[in-house]
């Protein structure tokens, strides 16, 4: 299933090994040799997978791969990180930036071509639905729900959500970056804390930046305990020293001139 690639490394021998690879088994490829031509190449030809280098001038693979998938529309493109970083922190960086898969150097040519085509079939099958911040849609859990409870397995389903009021109030006095930054880095706290209890667990986050976790009925109170505990913790972090001494962000009524504390975001769980 031939597919529009983009190679991204400043190694220009290594990218001419790779793009020469592909095109022999039929694919177009792109090619781009620092982070910021890599960007631009994304937003401009629009790939169908990504195979990017770490360590590279101008802007590394891991602030690339962040940017793109807080794209909401390149965020669906699959990122391959092929590096020589191959520590466990490397690896944690790569996937917490929400690469799709992690090559280290060296590689064997055919385990990266069968990586690469693997994800591009997945991808046009839909089989691969990405939120922005690179966990699964939601949909991919809704599934695996209904899959298990038609198997007759023991499923829990939780939903997590924030009330809309402390959302919009945060995002009015520190912006959508900011806000982006901190759904991001909840994301991947929730997922890290699941994988702890049960790594059988699944996470899926839907487009307003809500939750869902399918787990087992034996693991849901503990699941719930450590989220909130954690997750508010780490929002509280995204506010003010001086927001988080009031326990809001004050706002004062245009009309009656009277001051209203709103509270800080809160994790609440279904």
């Amino acid at each position: 299933m031939p597919g529009k690639i983009l190679v991204v490394d400043d190694n220009r021998s290594l990218v001419e090994i790779l793009k020469m690879d592909f095109e022999l088994r039929g694919h177009t490829v792109f090619t781009a040799f620092d982070g910021e031509e890599a960007e631009q190449s994304i937003k401009e030809k629009r790939p169908e997978i990504v195979i990017l280098d770490v360590m590279m001038p101008k802007k590394n693979g891991y602030a690339v791969c962040r940017d793109i998938k807080r794209d909401f529309e390149l965020s669906k493109i699959p990122i391959v990180l092929l590096t020589a970083k191959n520590t466990k922190d490397d690896i944690y960086w790569g996937y917490d930036c929400g690469a799709d898969a992690y090559v280290t150097k060296p590689y064997e040519s055919r385990d990266l071509i069968r990586l690469v085509e693997q994800l591009l079939q997945d991808a046009k099958e839909g089989k691969r639905s990405y939120a922005w911040t690179g966990l699964p849609d939601a949909s991919i859990v809704e599934k695996e729900v209904s899959m298990r409870k038609d198997a007759g397995g023991d499923v829990v389903v939780l939903n997590i959500e924030f009330d809309d009021e402390p959302k919009e109030c945060f995002i009015q006095k520190y912006g959508m970056g900011r806000y982006r930054d901190m759904i991001h880095s909840l994301a991947w706290k929730i997922y890290n804390t699941v994988q702890e209890i049960a790594p059988t667990t699944m996470v899926g986050q839907y487009g307003d930046d809500s939750f869902i976790i399918l787990t087992h009925p034996n693991e849901q109170e503990k699941i719930k305990e450590r989220i909130v505990d954690e997750g508010d913790s780490l929002i509280k972090g995204y506010y003010s020293e001086e927001d988080r001494i009031r326990g809001g962000i004050s706002t004062r009524d245009l009309g009656s001139g009277k001051e209203t504390i709103v509270p800080m975001i809160s994790l609440l769980i279904k």
